[in-house]
């Protein structure tokens, strides 16, 4: 099993860049550098960090391809390749659609999204192999019209941590039936021996957030859309984020984080590579100081 971690590319960069080093040092085998609509630019944030270090991998994403083209996400690889040398990964997918909507991107009414995230990922890697460039393109997937393409990628990247909602995932698309294709799990974690009341906060509203923008299929799915659907409305009507916490069970928090003590990551760690699991990535809040990135490690 291999293990990563999510970069918060909102921090000052030169932030991002220590923790990366210390992660490096730890042992950690991958960095994520998201990309959003509201983030700074992922691959600036990615360049940045590869300077810096000297053989952990570095993924991309999940970039969006509603926001961003093949020939700009493989113009960025390529760059990044070039300067820091084949360590570079890449994660496509729709995107989160309230993050889109901020940007006046209505993913609602594209039809055919899994063809076109496909279509996209084929333009992509034939341009890298032309390249040389050996990057792993992962897809970032949710529910079973999107997983129905994963077969075609190296590696899936699921964002609820739930073991059963990971196995709903394996099991609808088959995904044990491809031994090629890795599969992962993406999530906000805050894994401690003792929890800070303000990291579990933020841990709560980064796995909230995934919540609010899950696909309504999959909430359904696992009797958890009735239990946010309040939560939602209120998130469209700009309340506080108090109040939208308030609205939504632990349980659906739990559903979307990787929150525990340390002393349970490994049993929940061995569970989750029963159904498949081989690839970890532990995002904000886990990378908020470089005490809590060691703590994790002493963990792993």
């Amino acid at each position: 099993m291999k293990f990563g971690l999510g970069v918060n590319v909102n921090e000052p960069l030169q932030d991002v860049v220590k923790k990366s080093i210390l992660a490096e040092v730890l042992g950690f085998d991958y960095l994520w550098v998201s990309d959003s609509p509201v983030q700074l630019y992922a691959p600036v944030v990615a360049s940045a960090v590869a300077s810096k270090t000297s053989h952990i991998r570095i993924g991309l994403g999940l970039v969006s391809t509603l926001l961003r083209t093949p020939n700009q996400i493989t113009s960025s690889l390529i760059a990044l390749s070039d300067a820091h040398g084949n360590r570079f990964d890449l994660c496509i997918g729709v995107g989160d659609l309230r993050q889109l909507s901020r940007v006046g991107v209505n993913a609602h009414t594209i039809q055919g999204l899994p063809l076109k995230v496909l279509e996209a990922k084929r333009r992509i890697a034939s341009r890298l192999l032309d390249h040389g460039i050996r990057a792993k393109i992962w897809l970032g997937a949710q529910g079973p019209k999107m997983l129905g393409i994963a077969g075609n990628f190296d590696g899936v990247l699921l964002n609820y941590s739930n073991p059963e909602m990971i196995g709903w995932a394996i099991n609808t698309a088959r995904l044990r039936r491809k031994p090629k294709l890795t599969v992962g799990i993406y999530s906000p974690s805050y894994v401690h021996l003792k929890p800070d009341a303000n990291l579990f906060r933020m841990a709560k509203v980064s796995s909230a957030v995934v919540a609010l923008g899950t696909a309504t299929p999959i909430l359904k799915q696992f009797g958890l859309y009735q239990k946010i659907r309040k939560a939602q409305e209120m998130a469209d009507a700009s309340p506080t984020v108090e109040a939208i916490l308030r609205m939504i069970p632990d349980e659906v928090i739990q559903a979307f984080s990787i929150s525990m003590r340390s002393p349970n990551l490994h049993g929940y760690l061995a569970e989750v590579k029963r159904l498949g699991v081989s690839h970890v990535v532990f995002a904000y809040p886990q990378d908020y100081s470089l005490k809590t990135i060691r703590e994790l490690a002493r963990a792993l």
